[in-house]
């Protein structure tokens, strides 16, 4: 994130806010695809001999670490992320915001 706003900084612009990054993540997401987006996050699953083949653990998901990040939404807003995160099939809000920002902010991204 803050590299993000150094980057920003850099063009003479305002400085944006964690709640800006956010929304243009997830619209830069929507624009491109729930599946590709949430796809880059999603740890490959390995066929296994012995036990059941797992579905992945939530914190296994790429960006969602253990840094985090805290800001007020309206609660239109959240009900709207809420159904992004149900058409993208992801557990929560907070995985789906986590998710989007790992594949759109520039900077080292984490890996499934």
């Amino acid at each position: 994130m803050d590299r993000a706003q150094a980057k920003e900084l850099t063009g003479g612009q305002k400085r944006k806010g964690h709640l800006e990054f956010i929304f243009e993540a997830l619209e830069a997401a929507h624009g491109f695809g729930w599946e590709k987006v949430v796809a880059t996050a999603v740890p490959e699953v390995q066929p296994r001999r012995f036990g059941a083949n797992r579905a992945p653990k939530d914190r296994e998901f790429a960006g969602t670490g253990p840094e985090g990040l805290y800001v007020r939404m309206s609660e239109e807003d959240l009900l709207e992320i809420d159904k992004a995160a149900e058409e993208a099939k992801v557990p929560d809000r907070n995985k789906l915001v986590a998710i989007c920002l790992n594949w759109h902010l520039p900077g080292r991204k984490d890996k499934p």
